[in-house]
């Protein structure tokens, strides 16, 4: 089990890898099994080589305090497999289409106009009428999940 002193070492090397860029920490997780997996985002996009660069400093930093602890370590970008968690996640992505999936099941597609600390607002296409477009507000906690599109335009 990962303790408190192991966790602040993380999160402190987390911050400092992250501080002088665009990166931000999407979310961190620890697992059962001494599994740790890192997600990061920028404004920019993040590169296998920066995830690389903060793996092997946490890594550098957990050999030296705890050397005989054996742990997994994943350091990735919250790509579009994972939803989107932060409100700077949103603002990066105005422009794009959105999944929102809402905690009755259904699903509603559109582009994503602004996000705000309240909430988004997201531009679709009514079902039946094909030239007809609505804009809806959503708080974040009305949605269950939202991911961004994948479109293959």
């Amino acid at each position: 089990m990962i303790n408190q002193e192991q966790k602040n070492i993380i999160e402190t090397v987390v911050q400092q890898g992250i501080a002088d860029s665009d990166m931000f920490l999407v979310e961190l997780k620890y697992l059962p099994f001494d599994k740790i997996e890192i997600f990061l985002d920028a404004d920019s996009g993040v590169t296998i080589q920066q995830c690389t660069k903060i793996a092997r400093a946490i890594n550098h930093q957990l050999e030296e305090q705890f050397p005989d602890w054996s742990y997994e370590l994943e350091v990735s970008s919250a790509g579009l497999e994972h939803p989107l968690k932060m409100l700077r996640q949103y603002k990066k992505n105005i422009g794009r289409n959105l999944e929102v999936h809402l905690p009755d099941g259904k699903l509603i597609e559109g582009k994503l106009l602004n996000a705000d600390e309240q909430g988004f607002t997201i531009e679709y296409q009514l079902p039946k009428a094909k030239h007809k477009k609505e804009q809806k507000t959503f708080s974040y906690n009305d949605v269950k999940e939202v991911f961004v599109g994948v479109s293959f335009k």
